[in-house]
């Protein structure tokens, strides 16, 4: 009988007679047409759209991918599908009440670059998407709908997101430990490479290497030119070896520990860390000292802009979530 209803349903939205509207009203209507295409049964229904348990498990399997994590059991699966479901339910509400929201074709148009850059070339493109039952056009058509949600829901929530700088000025008082900077130093160094799984004679090899070129330095040969012709640091040795500003916890131990005994302009002779072998010519040194607020200004506003943005959206998504209808929850 509701598979009766169901595609009786279907006929009618076809020909247009107005059972259309009764449809989308009817979650067993919806999960009835959702056994019938192989969605399983209906779970929750929003504005007239139906949520699937295959996009749960989906939706699951998506989360989970991203994190690293294998399935959970128990409590933990049960809480994060009726999150999830939640979750997909306010995404139905935004999607509908972002219908009328005017989205430009060159937004489309380079979302879609985007996501086609991602692809070696054309041929792979097009074999993602038939592998996904997709085609150009609806994929634009989904880009689309996506981009109206977001700028519905950045309207939503712009008011709810300035940061005052009293804000900023009161959180800099109760936190002072994040704008505190420790001792960095400014280095350059010359580098063979010599990780703890290179054979012991490639390892003997290069620390006569470094020896003799720390030899070469001590009699005059200019340290930029060796680091140039030398190095084996490949994303340094085109500036002279230059590591720019860095903290201790940037490095391994003993380098830093090395490098910062030293006076500017010093060149140390050869250093073996976990990495390799190093010889290092400390530039500058700025002493430990405590942000001013002025200097701290920029990174407080940016941090509370955005747990204000993860405050609100969360309670935006609450809120749309609560205007879909649960109709099955068996976990």
């Amino acid at each position: 009988m509701r598979l009766r209803l169901a595609l009786l349903g279907l006929v009618a939205a076809i020909a247009g007679i107005g059972f259309g509207q009764l449809v989308c009203r009817s979650a067993i209507c919806h999960d009835a047409i959702g056994r019938l295409f192989g969605k399983g049964h209906l779970l929750a229904l929003g504005q007239g759209c139906g949520i699937y348990e295959t996009d749960l498990e989906r939706a699951l399997a998506e989360f989970q991918y991203v994190r690293g994590e294998d399935e959970l059991g128990g409590k933990d699966q049960a809480q994060l599908k009726r999150s999830i479901l939640s979750r997909l339910a306010a995404n139905v509400i935004a999607r509908h009440l972002a219908a009328g929201e005017k989205t430009p074709a060159s937004e489309v148009d380079r979302e879609l670059n985007v996501l086609q850059s991602q692809f070696r070339d054309g041929n792979a493109w097009k074999k993602a998407l038939r592998e996904s039952d997709l085609s150009e056009g609806s994929l634009r058509a989904m880009v689309g709908q996506e981009l109206r949600s977001r700028s519905w829901i950045a309207r939503q929530i712009a008011s709810q997101l300035e940061v005052t700088t009293q804000e900023c000025e009161q959180f800099f008082q109760d936190h002072p430990e994040p704008y505190f900077q420790p001792v960095r130093l400014r280095v350059s160094h010359l580098f063979l490479a010599a990780p703890p799984e290179t054979p012991p004679e490639i390892v003997d090899f290069k620390q006569k290497a470094i020896a003799s070129l720390s030899e070469r330095i001590r009699r005059g040969e200019n340290f930029p030119d060796l680091v140039g012709s030398a190095s084996e640091d490949e994303a340094t040795k085109t500036r002279g070896g230059d590591l720019g500003f860095f903290a201790a916890f940037r490095m391994p131990p003993d380098f830093f520990a090395a490098a910062v005994k030293m006076s500017p302009g010093q060149i140390s002779q050869p250093v073996r860390t976990s990495l390799g072998f190093h010889i290092i010519q400390t530039m500058d040194l700025k002493p430990a000292r405590q942000m001013t607020f002025d200097e701290a200004h920029a990174d407080i506003r940016a941090a509370l802009e955005l747990e204000k943005r993860r405050v609100t959206l969360q309670k935006l998504e609450v809120d749309l979530g609560a205007q879909a209808r649960i109709v099955r929850s068996f976990f």
